[in-house]
């Protein structure tokens, strides 16, 4: 399968009802877009998109004066709006699309007002912190002639798009059980900003940070968990009740509906020297026929009972590690249909992050159904 048709097999071909607005974009138009949050995130998300044709930037909007005029500066060809009331924003009529980059716990509440307003969002991870504010986009998402894309972009990196399809056609036989994990050098406090360690605003590390490897496990799995239990801390500070600070690191083990055994680790204690165990972001898929050892830019293919090399599955195009997430959520809108990582996957995402939460703050198996969220 080519690069192209990999990326399309992903893509989920139903259109979205448009709009007027989102009509006058798919026709050609340059698809008007505006900014909520343009810090480190949200400036990045910003420079990505002047670098797409045939879009304009129409408002920015930040709390923090130098963030903003720092972002209209990079976007001043367009001449776009300065705002500081989010809401403000949302009630513009030259507005297509609505890219959110704010601390966590301004998500959902966002990104559900913007679908309302039958505004395309484009809303950094994770979707919410608690389970009802899921619901509330999953409620605005269904009510809206538009769409989300959430920030999950390991949904387009070529390295996953490569990889996974051949765990779906069976180089394996049956999954059975993963392990996966995302471990690093401990940094500073100074490295990130305050409010990632206010776990009321970002939602704790697993929530803020671990829902991207929880959802490249969903889409490896090709389901959802039924059941989590874990344990996490905060390890190398004075220890704190759970709930109060961002974790250092966690162990999650899950149960997908299709009986398949996930454990994860993410960790911030990884020696920059411990070679014994990779650090970084890797997954290892175990199955009927072999196993599969995912990892940035590899593919390695172990068969059960051979003793000789792996085999890579990747071609070289696939190893790249860039992604396109940007690029995919404006066409998405041009081509009348919704992304691949739609309100569905930033849902079962971070659901599945938030039952793991749970479980470590419980210290108890937690269940799918007990967050009380229909996807």
């Amino acid at each position: 399968m080519d690069d192209t048709a990999n990326r399309r097999s992903f893509l989920i071909g139903s259109a979205a009802a448009l709009g007027a607005s989102a009509l006058k974009a798919a026709e050609g138009n340059p698809i008007r877009a505006a900014y909520i949050g343009v810090g480190n995130r949200g400036g990045a998300l910003l420079q990505q998109t002047l670098r797409q044709e045939n879009i304009s930037v129409a408002a920015i909007c930040d709390t923090n004066a130098d963030k903003r005029d720092k972002a209209m500066s990079a976007a001043a060809k367009f001449s776009p709006r300065s705002i500081t009331e989010w809401r403000k924003l949302i009630d513009l009529q030259d507005v297509d699309a609505v890219f959110i980059a704010t601390p966590c716990d301004l998500h959902a509440e966002i990104a559900a007002a913007a679908l309302l307003a039958n505004k395309y969002v484009y809303c950094e991870k994770p979707l919410g912190i608690y389970p009802q504010e899921v619901d509330k986009v999953l409620k605005a998402s269904r009510r809206s002639k538009a769409f989300l894309q959430i920030g999950q972009q390991m949904r387009y990196y070529p390295w996953l798009v490569g990889s996974i399809p051949h765990i779906h056609q069976g180089v394996i036989g049956k999954v059975l059980m993963i392990k996966a994990q995302r471990h690093s050098t401990p940094r500073g406090k100074d490295a990130l900003p305050e409010w990632y360690f206010d776990v009321k605003r970002s939602g704790d590390r697993i929530v803020e940070n671990g829902v991207h490897n929880l959802d490249v496990c969903n889409w490896i799995v090709n389901s959802r968990p039924v059941a989590a239990f874990g344990y996490g801390a905060v390890y190398l500070n004075d220890p704190k009740p759970p709930g109060t600070e961002y974790m250092d690191a966690y162990s999650v083990m899950y149960q997908y509906e299709n009986n398949v055994n996930l454990t994860h680790s993410e960790a911030q204690l990884h020696p920059r020297g411990l070679k014994e165990l990779a650090s970084g972001s890797w997954y290892v898929i175990f199955g009927e026929k072999g196993a599969v050892a995912i990892k940035p830019r590899s593919a390695l293919f172990y068969e059960m009972q051979a003793a000789g090399e792996p085999r890579e599955l990747l071609t070289v195009p696939q190893q790249d590690v860039r992604e396109n997430a940007i690029g995919e959520f404006f066409s998405a809108i041009r081509e009348k249909r919704k992304p691949f990582a739609d309100i569905t996957v930033a849902a079962t995402a971070v659901l599945t992050a938030m039952m793991g939460r749970e479980a470590i703050y419980k210290k108890k198996m937690v269940t799918w159904k007990e967050l009380g969220v229909a996807v």
